[in-house]
C-alpha cells in the first residue's frame, strides 16, 4: 500500500529541552498529523545553508489535532541546529514516512521496549495501545538520570513504567533488556506482544530473548537514512527471507519496523 506523503512548509510552535542533549519540538503539520501512524517518521529539511542539503529523520512522538511533535537528540551540526532555532522559524516537513507497527486487537499486555533516544518511536504506539484498552508496560532505559526521556508522558496515559539506567542513578542499575527478561519468567504476564526501539545492540538482545520465551517482537530501527523515500539505499536492514536467503530491505520505506525474529542480527 502506497502511503501519501505531504511536503509541508511550517513554523516552529515550541522547541524545548526535556533532557540532557534532547528536545522535544513542536510543529503545525495539519495533512501528517491526520495521517500518522505509530512508527512512521518524518524528514525534516532544517536549513538550506552549507553543509545541510541533506534532511533529517525524525519519529513522529505525538499527535495531538493539527500539530506533531518530534523527539529528537543533538548528535551532529544538523541536530544541534535545529536545537537552537526558536519559535516562529521556517522548518520544511515531509511526511509521514515509513510502515507502522502492527497492532492486533487483542487483551494480551503489550511490552514496550525503548533505548535512550529510541522510546521516541514508542510514545505514540502507548497513547494508541491504551486506547484500544491493551494491557501496556513500558520498560524505559537510558545512560543515566540526566538523560532518562518520556516516563512523565507515559505515566500521564496511565502507562507503568521500569526504568533502567547504565550508571544506576535512577531505577534498575543496568540494561532495561534484565527488565525484559525479569517480566518474560513471571507466571501471571500472558502471551505479551513485545514492541522496542534503541540502540541495535539492544534491540539484538530483545531479539534474542524474546525468541527464548517465544513471545512475537516488532521493532522500529534507527538505521542512518539519506533520502529516506527508498531511493538511495543508504539504510538498507538485512533480513532473513528463508533459511537460506536473506535480502536487504531498506528501513524507509519497508521499515522502519520489521518482525525481529526476521533480522539477520550477526551480520
Amino acid at each position: 500500500m502506497r502511503i501519501k506523503t505531504y511536503d509541508i512548509h511550517t513554523t516552529i510552535l515550541s522547541n524545548v529541552k526535556v533532557a540532557e542533549d534532547h528536545y522535544l519540538l513542536r510543529c503545525k503539520c495539519p495533512e501528517i498529523a491526520q495521517n500518522a501512524l505509530p512508527g512512521q517518521f518524518v524528514h525534516v529539511l532544517i536549513s538550506s545553508g552549507p553543509g545541510m542539503l541533506l534532511r533529517r529523520p525524525f519519529t513522529i512522538y505525538t499527535v495531538e489535532d493539527d500539530e506533531i511533535t518530534m523527539l529528537y537528540q543533538i548528535i551532529g551540526q544538523g541536530t544541534q541546529q535545529l536545537s537552537e532555532m526558536s519559535i516562529g522559524t521556517t522548518i520544511q516537513v515531509l511526511g509521514p514516512l515509513g510502515n507502522t507497527f502492527d497492532i492486533e486487537d487483542t487483551l494480551d499486555p503489550a511490552i514496550i521496549v525503548g533505548g535512550g533516544a529510541g522510546i521516541a518511536s514508542l510514545m505514540l504506539l502507548a497513547v494508541v495501545l491504551k486506547e484500544r484498552s491493551i494491557p501496556t508496560i513500558a520498560l524505559v532505559g537510558s545512560q543515566n538520570k540526566r538523560r532518562l526521556l518520556s516516563v512523565d508522558d507515559l505515566r500521564a496515559i496511565s502507562v507503568p513504567v521500569h526504568i533502567a539506567t547504565d550508571d544506576g542513578s535512577v531505577g534498575h542499575h543496568g540494561f532495561v533488556t534484565d527488565i525484559l527478561t525479569g517480566l518474560l519468567t513471571k507466571q501471571d504476564l500472558h502471551h505479551p506482544i513485545i514492541y522496542a526501539c534503541g540502540p541495535h545492540g539492544m534491540l539484538a538482545a530483545v531479539a534474542k530473548i524474546s525468541t527464548e520465551h517465544k513471545m512475537p517482537t516488532q521493532v522500529a530501527m534507527e538505521n542512518r537514512m539519506g533520502c529516506a523515500m527508498g531511493v538511495c539505499l543508504g539504510c538498507v536492514c538485512p533480513v532473513r527471507i528463508n533459511e537460506n536467503l536473506i535480502d536487504y530491505q531498506r528501513v524507509c520505506t519497508e521499515g522502519p519496523v520489521f518482525n525481529a525474529a526476521e533480522i539477520a542480527w550477526e551480520i
